[in-house]
């Protein structure tokens, strides 16, 4: 299965994404049982995105691939063991209708799979670059004590402390 472009835009706006520039998915759905008897629905599926995020460091648009694969059980709700929810470690979810909205669960394991804080790999090295710059400029200051914290976090907090 395939995002169409309508659906792509759709969850770039959801998912606060910049450009949604390819989503496609394998699913296999077959009839289980869980580990208890209980009749179920597996759904296996592996999903790949192109998404374009924009670098937390940076503010700019990068290119990131993600991919994933899951395994969910939907078990009817009367037959859920005492006890699940939908937060189960064994990959039970609650049928509450007779159909299963496959698009939406990619949906949500593309969310799950999405880097909360995305980072472009040449960020880290230009913001190491910036902070040797910064230390190479606090050291031709008159305050020869930050040079030696300069790494350090907490160095500007330690010499505010004698102002307490």
């Amino acid at each position: 299965m395939e995002a169409t472009p309508a659906e792509c835009a759709a969850l770039c706006r959801r998912f606060g994404l910049e450009d949604l520039r390819g989503l496609s998915a394998r699913l296999r759905i077959e009839r289980a049982r869980t580990r208890d008897g209980a009749r179920a629905t597996r759904v296996r599926a592996s999903f790949n995105a192109q998404v374009v995020q924009n670098c937390v460091v940076t503010l700019e648009p990068f290119a990131v691939h993600v991919a994933d694969d899951f395994e969910l059980y939907f078990v009817p709700s009367a037959e859920m063991p005492d006890g699940e929810d939908s937060m189960s470690p064994d990959g039970l979810e609650p049928l509450t209708a007779p159909v299963i909205d496959l698009g939406e669960l990619v949906a949500q394991h593309l969310a799950l799979a999405l880097d909360p804080y995305p980072r472009r790999p040449e960020a880290i090295a230009e913001t190491q670059a910036d902070a040797a710059d910064a230390d190479d400029a606090t050291d031709a200051t008159d305050a020869p004590e930050m040079a030696a914290g300069a790494n350090n976090p907490f160095a500007i907090l330690g010499q505010l402390k004698h102002k307490m």
